[in-house]
């Protein structure tokens, strides 16, 4: 049997492995992310191991548990298994920052494990629950950084390889069950038109999937940020993360009243990183004029999501309703 301890003792070549502490059990039951101590690796004081072991059946704490959400569950670890061992080496380590992959086993237990750089000990010990306007900066430049680096002009098929075929954890395509569960009427109805919009983008990229703010890591300072998290990494159009990202951090009032200042922020960064890597402006320039203009539909397909999975949430605001139907219009 293989232990963690002996898989990641040989993985690193390390003199001794010492389980030091469960930080966070996995939604439903699906495992556990753990640190261990590490001695006899110079540079490596600990490691992060996220062990996945995903149930036969998922229990879900308002009723989602369907074949189907299992189904949607395992294949987002494999993903992310996926991500790291394919995709994280293409990320910009300067101003893009995910942890380091050490390794990645699939156990005869049907476990997985995917060990990982301690972000703590590189410098990204901070995590919060909830932003102000400024403390968004860092989010948004590592999402304007992450999605020009795998922006593709109407992709093939067959991209990206090995991650979902339309990412985030919403997507209609893998959320029947909760469109089905929405009262009539016209986001419903449009639901398909509103997805449809966004997946007929020119520009595509890679979206993390799951960009909330407990998935960011923070520098002491609050000047950088890492990501981590990447389940729902796919497909998508770069606003779709943004407009997710916003409404996990920020109050109802904030959005109102600094929405403009942080799309203007985002655009910016974007513009800039896809310079950066050798494109034109002409490029830049066309991007930002599509994601722009799609901003409301990727607000409006996330609430569709919202109001078929939980009707009462917290994020069902007036101003997610108000942009919700802004994007409604467009698409229809």
């Amino acid at each position: 049997m293989m232990t963690p301890e002996i898989y990641i003792k040989r993985q690193l070549n390390a003199s001794s492995v010492v389980f030091s502490e469960v930080l966070q059990a996995l939604w439903s039951d699906c495992g556990a992310i753990v640190r261990y101590s590490v001695t006899g690796v110079e540079g490596i004081p600990s490691v992060i191991l996220k062990r996945i072991s995903v149930p036969e059946h998922i229990s879900h704490p308002r009723g989602w548990d369907s074949k189907q959400a299992t189904d949607r569950k395992i294949h987002s670890y494999q993903v992310e298994k996926n991500w790291y061992q394919n995709w994280a080496l293409h990320c910009d380590t300067a101003s893009c920052v995910v942890a380091e992959c050490y390794g990645v086993l699939s156990t005869q237990d049907n476990e997985v494990y995917i060990l990982l750089e301690d972000l703590d000990v590189a410098g990204f010990s901070k995590r919060h629950s909830q932003l102000n306007v400024f403390e968004c900066v860092p989010c948004l430049h590592w999402l304007a950084t992450f999605h020009a680096r795998f922006i593709q002009e109407k992709p093939s098929k067959d991209w990206p390889q090995g991650l979902w075929e339309k990412g985030t954890y919403w997507h209609l395509s893998t959320r029947q069950s909760e469109w089905q569960s929405m009262s009539e009427g016209e986001f419903k109805n449009a639901a398909l038109q509103i997805t449809s919009k966004l997946d007929n983008a020119r520009f595509q990229t890679l979206v993390h999937g799951d960009a909330k703010v407990a998935n960011f890591c923070f520098s002491d300072d609050g000047s950088t940020v890492s990501a981590v998290d990447f389940q729902y990494v796919g497909k998508g159009v770069g606003v779709q993360d943004l407009a997710y990202f916003l409404g996990s951090c920020l109050s109802e009032q904030s959005l109102q009243q600094h929405l403009d200042y942080l799309l203007d922020l985002y655009f910016t960064a974007l513009s800039g990183s896809i310079i950066s890597l050798g494109e034109s402006p002409d490029l830049a320039e066309a991007v930002a004029k599509e994601w722009c203009d799609l901003f409301p539909v990727a607000w409006a397909d996330f609430h569709r999501f919202i109001l078929g999975w939980s009707p009462s949430h917290k994020k069902n605001t007036l101003f997610s309703r108000k942009m919700a139907l802004k994007g409604l219009r467009m698409s229809v």
